[in-house]
């Protein structure tokens, strides 16, 4: 007996709609665990942005008698910013202990103020961690019902075209916007409060050697371009196996 297949609007593009924002929740979850395994290749933004001369020109006029971070070589911020990553993946255990040495001795890197932050970074990660996983609920029952033909598939025509306009609203957003005003309204609605998130690159180490906010953004294009690879690679994939089940 032939599989019924629903093609009545507007359910299709219902379900579409469902699963894609299903699917770009999985493949930002993976994109996150494929660039904090390789440090959002902070080496590379690192030379790009010019981090060296940024931490030359800063630290020396650290508030809390840590201008010695200027005499650090790069290879060591390469192991600290790795240390973060770690750490905030790891429930941000061991954040506090994270050190940086200059051959006459080691020092806290991060004032209690940068931990409490880095630490409710940590519980936002854990937070969409659990989305992630509760999100494969639906998006496997959606991939079942393509797979079994309950629902119909979308031209190619019309993907591609949700693809370039949802894209380009979030790039346009930014640019209209600015990236730093999006960033500093985002920490206001997932922070608590009472908790320093904004930091001055002459009292943070954190802001200086992570070059505040400029490496975000360039995180957040790592963490796009990925998800966008992986979101296309799926679809491709799905498209593939409903086309020879037809």
């Amino acid at each position: 007996m032939p599989t019924t297949i629903i093609n009545a609007k507007p359910f299709p593009a219902l379900f579409w709609l469902l699963f894609c924002v299903s699917l770009l929740i999985f493949s930002s979850g993976i994109s996150w665990k494929l660039n904090s395994a390789v440090n959002f290749t902070y080496p590379t933004w690192y030379q790009v942005l010019d981090i060296q001369s940024h931490i030359k020109t800063y630290a020396p006029q650290n508030k809390y008698n840590k201008q010695d971070f200027v005499n650090t070589a790069s290879e060591q911020h390469y192991s600290l910013f790795s240390e973060v990553v770690v750490a905030i993946n790891d429930h941000g255990n061991k954040l506090d202990d994270i050190s940086y040495s200059t051959g006459t001795g080691a020092k806290k890197l991060f004032t209690r103020s940068e931990v409490v932050h880095l630490q409710d970074v940590s519980i936002l990660i854990d937070k969409l961690t659990w989305v992630w996983l509760v999100n494969l609920i639906p998006l496997g029952l959606l991939c079942f019902a393509y797979f079994k033909n309950k629902v119909a598939m979308p031209s190619a025509r019309l993907k591609l075209q949700a693809l370039v306009i949802s894209t380009s609203f979030i790039v346009l957003s930014f640019v209209l916007v600015g990236f730093k005003k999006i960033f500093y309204y985002f920490h206001t609605l997932v922070f608590p409060d009472n908790h320093q998130w904004f930091f001055y690159y002459q009292e943070s180490l954190m802001s200086t050697f992570m070059k505040a906010p400029d490496l975000f953004a360039a995180m957040g294009l790592n963490l796009l371009f990925v998800a966008i690879i992986i979101f296309i690679l799926m679809n491709y994939l799905l498209t593939k196996k409903f086309k020879r089940s037809l």
